[in-house]
């Protein structure tokens, strides 16, 4: 099948149009690619300062618990002491 002019000349304008088309669905998926990863990175970042909290507050009731040793660990020396008997 050969191609005339004139099926070219009708052909160019229609190839333009399609090739505008399918530019502007390919940035329409990248600008949905790109809002998405958005969110995503939100959650991530979200998710993230959450687990930190946690962590903190972790450490913190292992610090209350290591004074409440510590300061159990001093009543008992003390305790120890009163029964010290010399010889």
């Amino acid at each position: 099948m050969n191609i005339r002019p004139i099926d070219v000349k009708i052909l160019y304008p229609k190839s333009t149009e399609v090739s505008q088309v399918v530019l502007g669905e390919q940035q329409k998926e990248n600008m949905l690619r790109h809002i998405n990863s958005q969110k995503n990175q939100a959650k991530v970042d979200e998710d993230l300062k959450r687990v930190r909290e946690k962590d903190s507050a972790s450490e913190i009731r292992l610090s209350q618990k290591q004074e409440r040793e510590k300061q159990e660990s001093k009543k008992s020396k003390k305790q120890k002491k009163g029964f010290d008997v010399r010889i």
